[in-house]
């Protein structure tokens, strides 16, 4: 039994000229794709640059050739805004109370602490506010979300599920050996969370300049589930999470500016790219950026486009819990009222009689945000320095002068960040693979052609979607482009990370053009084929920049925290003696807090040698002992064979090279 696939290709006079348009566009593609693997792989810019100059040459003539239908498909404004059934207006009589319990919940939070009486309070609140301005009763809008998702696409449904569930292959695939070592920022979280389980319920956590508090109660919820022992692991899991949680709603923001198959094609990079891959699985704060980001900005598309209230209210609930979340996402306040003025601008569906309406949506949504934010809005009347401190370093000359004129500074770090998507990305090891473009070469290209078309539809048509979309990847950078006193760490992938979900909208645009091509002279079949074909490609290229690219050039870079505690515990468990177990300190070496935590030892410090003089006075001790040495550490080394004439030296080879390191065993004294 054979299957064959036919492809009818009908050539008339209309459909030859669009079957020469897609022969350009596609030879403008694939030239794109060559520059950009050039640049990737052996970055050489120069010779990159002229074949771009080439595919954008054939680009621009199939654009020429056929210019209303190389387009995607706009989702429009509403114009005529349907009747709603408005909140009760007896309700508003629980803003009041609203207020009232928000003022609680912010004298409770000055203290750093969530109490009960103050978490009761805050919830409560919020609560009250919602029922004071949601438009109908909750069990109406549920029916209609329902509703509204039975009348998707059932094919577009079952694409979105298999794209959801790749990513959560991609997310989670050897999530316990990739990345694999600790640094020093997961020992920091890990005790964080360990304060935590502990009792200690902060609002702000203060360690290490200072952290919101979303990550950790997420984490203590793993651990608390015993889903995950308290371990790297435990913060991997909550990344991974809300990396495979962005995937919706990147779709969904995608699909309610352009269409499903935009939404499709954007879910489905975002699922698979290395960029927002590597930043969900390190077991950090980053991936809560792009999450908070794709859904408030959904929401609030959704809100703009049909003037929705509840769509406000949510958008400011979205708002409001990624302020909880990671630093950088504060620049997503200043997106939302950009964002607000350029609807206005635009005047789509805002008249002056509707200009009111408009208002006082816009101010229920910084209300919702803000009565979200109200514990660390407590936080701050108490200690502003605490909370400003570390955006502040960057900013200003806090911590270190900024050197030269801070305008050209910041036109020049625009530059080199708008340039980590197609010449050279972050240069640290951690968070992505160092000087090489954040995303891979052919998310890069269609990236990059993505913004030129959206820039030619913005000037010339003033579609809105773009002009939405231009000012998100202008101001989501700028936690990066703002590093003023430190410009060298300009591009920063973490900072940045917030811009993932529009970089994979600007990548989906060709080839969705692309698709739609074929479907426009009858081949539907072949132009799926041929998309699908670049998108298994990109599974194939990020899964290997990913799994071993990434996963050895980590390796590599950090040390071996677990190698180490593995030596310490088969001492401890020989001789049944966890306390004479000890790191020897040495500059740039493993961070003794992450040995600590591999051997379930939240407060390592005793067991840390930071002199000489604590080496001299542990031999006092008659006890056997163990002690880790960074492997040049000839000078302590020689100290100990000193101190114990019968002790026994052991050079221990790494799975890693370069991560050798040294045992000394010192023998019991009688």
């Amino acid at each position: 039994m054979s299957t064959s696939v036919r492809f009818r290709v009908r050539l008339t006079d209309i459909n030859r000229r669009a079957w020469i348009s897609i022969a350009l566009f596609t030879a403008g593609l694939i030239l794109a794709f060559v520059a950009q693997h050039a640049i990737y792989e052996s970055g050489q810019s120069l010779g990159a640059a002229l074949v771009y100059v080439c595919a954008f040459a054939l680009l621009v003539a199939a654009w020429l050739r056929d210019e209303n239908t190389l387009r995607v498909e706009i989702r429009e404004p509403l114009r005529e805004i349907p009747e709603r059934a408005h909140a009760h207006p007896a309700r508003k009589f629980f803003l009041f109370p609203a207020f009232v319990f928000a003022l609680i919940a912010f004298f409770e939070s000055r203290a750093n602490t969530f109490t009960l009486v103050g978490t009761l309070a805050w919830l409560t609140a919020l609560a009250l506010f919602l029922i004071a301005f949601w438009e109908s009763s909750p069990r109406v809008s549920i029916a209609q979300t329902l509703s509204a998702i039975a009348h998707q696409s059932r094919w577009v449904l079952l694409a979105l599920l298999g794209i959801i569930l790749l990513g959560a292959f991609f997310y989670f695939f050897r999530l316990d050996a990739i990345p694999a070592e600790m640094t020093s920022d997961h020992a920091e979280k890990i005790l964080d969370t360990y304060d935590i389980l502990h009792g200690k319920y902060s609002i702000f956590f203060e360690r290490n300049t200072g952290r919101e508090p979303l990550q950790f109660y997420l984490n203590a919820l793993v651990i608390a589930l015993s889903i995950a022992p308290l371990d790297m692991i435990a913060l991997k899991i909550v990344g991974a999470c809300a990396g495979v949680l962005t995937i919706p709603a990147v779709f969904l923001l995608a699909r309610e500016l352009f269409d499903d198959n935009v939404g499709l094609v954007a879910a489905f990079f975002f699922a698979a790219s290395l960029f927002p891959l590597a930043l969900a699985r390190i077991g950090l704060r980053y991936p809560l950026s792009p999450l908070f980001v794709a859904w408030t900005c959904y929401f609030l598309v959704r809100a703009l486009r049909r003037q929705s209230r509840n769509d406000f209210l949510l958008a400011g609930l979205m708002l409001g819990i990624g302020l909880n979340g990671y630093s950088p996402f504060r620049v997503v306040i200043l997106l939302v009222v950009v964002w607000l003025a350029l609807w206005l601008l635009l005047n789509l569906n805002v008249d002056s009689a509707r200009l009111p309406e408009f208002v006082i949506n816009s101010a229920l949504l910084f209300g919702a945000a803000l009565l979200v934010f109200v514990p660390l809005l407590g936080y701050i009347s108490a200690h502003p320095q605490m909370f400003a401190y570390r955006m502040a370093t960057r900013l200003t000359s806090l911590e270190e002068p900024v050197t030269g004129d801070p305008l050209m500074i910041f036109a020049n770090n625009n530059l080199r960040a708008f340039q980590m998507f197609n010449l050279r990305g972050d240069e640290v090891w951690v968070n992505a693979l160092p000087n090489v473009p954040v995303v891979d070469w052919i998310l890069g290209a269609c990236f990059l052609i993505g913004v030129a078309y959206g820039a030619y539809r913005l000037l010339r048509y003033r579609e809105y979607p773009f002009a939405l979309m231009f000012a998100a990847l202008f101001i989501l950078l700028l936690p990066s482009t703002l590093a003023l006193a430190f410009p060298q760490e300009n591009p920063s992938v973490v900072r940045a990370g917030g811009v993932a979900p529009f970089v994979m909208i600007f990548a989906a645009l060709p080839l969705v053009i692309l698709q739609k091509q074929f479907a426009r002279v009858g081949s539907r079949t072949l132009g799926d084929l041929v998309v699908g074909v670049v998108l298994l490609l990109v599974v194939v290229v990020n899964y290997n920049l990913y799994f071993q690219r990434y996963d050895e050039q980590y390796r590599r870079a950090a040390w071996n925290s677990t190698e180490i505690a593995e030596t310490l515990r088969e001492f401890a468990l020989a001789r049944n003696d966890w306390k004479d177990l000890y790191i020897v300190s040495a500059p740039h070496w493993v961070d003794y807090r992450a040995v600590g935590i591999h051997l379930g030892n939240f407060d390592f410090r005793p067991h840390l040698v930071e002199k000489a003089e604590m080496l001299r006075q542990q031999a006092q001790d008659p006890a056997p002992k163990i002690y880790a040495l960074k492997n040049q550490d000839t000078e302590n080394l020689r100290l100990l064979q000193a101190l114990y004439p019968n002790g026994v030296t052991k050079h221990i080879r790494s799975r890693t090279p370069g991560r050798d390191y040294v045992v000394f065993y010192a023998p019991a004294r009688e």
